[in-house]
This record gives structure tokens, sequence and C-alpha cells, in this order.
């Protein structure tokens, strides 16, 4: 009878070990993937803010190497002013779970992004603040994405394998019910002398809200630009409304592109839905406008930054009780030197 009760016991104490041992391995690779993520420069949020009050289109740090950009479509937004804005991001917090087969991995990255959104109308003859026309509010912002993990042989590591990334899909989140993204297009383009510029035909990429959530992009793939081209952006939107009209600016809401990889190196350009330059017809809810691809920074060949495409409807842009209404998709890129 001791016998048997030994055998149980012992039994008991080896399935007891296995378990501590499986236990130690799953946090050893969520430990490694939770670094994985935070190395790389793919799936990073930086970028996503302007640090306060900006000039509607702007460049900080990146390098276009003495060329002659090509600025966002220069508008008016209001009789005698011009308008600064822009997020000043205060504090994020991230949680990923975690999905485990076999040698695949999924990590549900979700951000909780607070901050402040401010706006302030500057006098045209002067350049000096309208006091009357500027405000700020506080905002929090929801974002998540997928990313996917392979585990694969590596002799130099003691366990005989490593994890990478080898996919992720867009960032996507935002603030409110008012506005949504339904796409995003990023076609190519080309200098006409006599005409100025044209689409080629050639969609470089696109994502669509039937697919975003669930759109894998190939690691080793990302959208690719050459530096210095010039590529045209189409995002479409959706606005539940009430909309709020002012001026000129157009009807509903704006849509902007940040793009960049850290405090340091970022930029933002709106593209319009006035009908006006490049966009062919006014409030078709398509806005577009153009981007001249930056370098990939001093000493490097390639690099990869991100993208963000956000909409934001104009009552949080122009009025101080309007709420924060506005939705992103973030998109990670490469910007490669020309062959």
């Amino acid at each position: 009878m001791m016998k048997y009760i030994y055998q149980i016991s012992l039994s008991f104490l080896m399935l007891s070990i296995a378990c501590v041992d499986t236990d130690q391995d799953e946090s050893y690779d969520e430990s490694q993937l939770l670094m994985l993520l935070d190395e790389d420069d793919a799936a990073g949020l930086d970028g996503f803010g302007d640090g306060g009050l900006m000039d509607m289109d702007y460049d900080s740090g990146l390098e276009y190497g003495g060329l002659s950009r090509i600025l966002g479509d220069t508008l008016g937004y209001g009789e005698g002013y011009r308008i600064r804005f822009g997020r000043q991001i205060t504090d994020r917090e991230r949680t990923v779970d975690f999905t485990v087969d076999g040698d695949t991995a999924i990590g549900v990255v979700n951000y909780t992004v607070s901050g402040v959104f401010m706006a302030q109308a500057m006098d045209t003859s002067t350049m000096e603040a309208i006091d009357s026309i500027g405000f700020s509010k506080e905002f929090s912002s929801t974002m998540t994405r997928k990313v996917k993990y392979a585990r694969i042989d590596n002799s130099n590591n003691p366990d005989g394998y490593s994890w990478r990334i080898i996919a992720l899909t867009p960032l996507i989140g935002g603030s409110g019910d008012k506005v949504s993204i339904t796409s995003v297009e990023v076609y190519d383009a080309e200098l006409n002398a006599a005409e100025g510029f044209i689409l080629t035909g050639d969609l470089l990429y696109s994502f669509s809200s039937d697919e975003i959530g669930d759109h894998f992009i190939d690691r080793e793939t990302l959208p690719t630009f050459t530096s210095f081209d010039a590529v045209i952006a189409k995002v479409s939107v959706e606005n539940t409304g009430p909309e709020y009209t002012i001026d000129s600016v157009g009807v509903g809401e704006w849509v902007v592109v940040h793009y960049g990889r850290s405090a340091a190196q970022r930029g933002r350009r709106r593209l319009n839905d006035l009908g006006i330059s490049i966009d062919s017809d006014a409030n078709d809810n398509i806005h577009t406008g153009f981007w001249r691809v930056h370098g990939p920074g001093i000493g490097h060949s390639s690099r990869v930054f991100r993208s963000f495409f956000s909409t934001i409807d104009l009552a949080t842009l122009f009025t101080e009780d309007g709420g924060y209404n506005s939705v992103t998709w973030s998109i990670p890129y490469r910007s490669q030197r020309p062959e």
C-alpha cells in the first residue's frame, strides 16, 4: 500500500515539474516576443503626435537633400486667418495578449493614448495669434493591431530556436464615433512640365475597411518608396454628422497624413476634398494630396518609417466644445535610395 502511494506521489511530483517547466518556457517566449516588438521600427507609435501647435504642413529632421519639396495644398482657412493645430501626447499605455500555436504566435497589441489637442488661429497679416479663436482639449484614443511571429531554428541559441516578426496589420483606432476611414490608396506620380502632376495609373498599395483589421503586411516586403519621388494619397472617409462647415474650409472633416519615426523625425501633410489641385471632386468624401517622399537619413540606404492617416471632424478643429472625433490608420513603410 505504501509503495502504491509513493508511486502516485512521485508521478504527481514529475507532473508538477513538467508544468513549471512549461510555464517557464511560455514566460521566456513572451519576454522575447515583447522585446522583438519593442525593437521593431515598423511596429511603434512614435510620429503619431505633433508635440503641440504646428503649421498645417511641416517637416522636422527628415532628409530632403536640398530638393524642392512638394508642399501640401496651401489653403486659406477663413477670412484673414490660418490655423495651427496639433496633438501633444502626454501618456500611452500598451497591453499585448499572445496566442501561441506551435511555431506561430499572434500578439494583439492595444494602445491607450492620452494627450491634449490644441488649435490656434493666426492673423495672416501679422502671423500673431487671434486670442478669441484658440483652445485646447484633452483626448484619449484607443488603437490596436495584430503582430504575427514565427519560431525558427537557431543553433546559436541555447534553446535551439528563436522568434521573429514576420507580419503585422496596420494600427487602427481613434476617438468618438462621428468619422471613419473606409479606404487608403497610394499611387505614384510624375511631373509633367506643361500639365503639372498627373496620376500614372500605378496603384502602389491600398487598404479597405472590410479587411483592415486582418490585413497582414509581410514584414520583409513593407510598402517601399524611392526616396524623393512623388506619390499621391487618396483617403475615403465617412462622417455621420452633424457636419460642421466653416468658410471655404470645406464640409465635415479634414484628412492629414503624419509620417516619421520619432519626435525628432516627423512631418505632416493635409489632403483636400475641395476639388482643387489633384482632388477631382469637391466634397465627395475622397481626400487627395501630394507628398514628396523623404530620404532614409544621412548614412542610410534604406530605413523603416511609419505613416498615420487621420481624419478629424471640423467641430473638433474649430470649436472648443465640439468634442474630439478622429480616426487613424497607421501603415509602416520603407524609404529607399534610388539605385
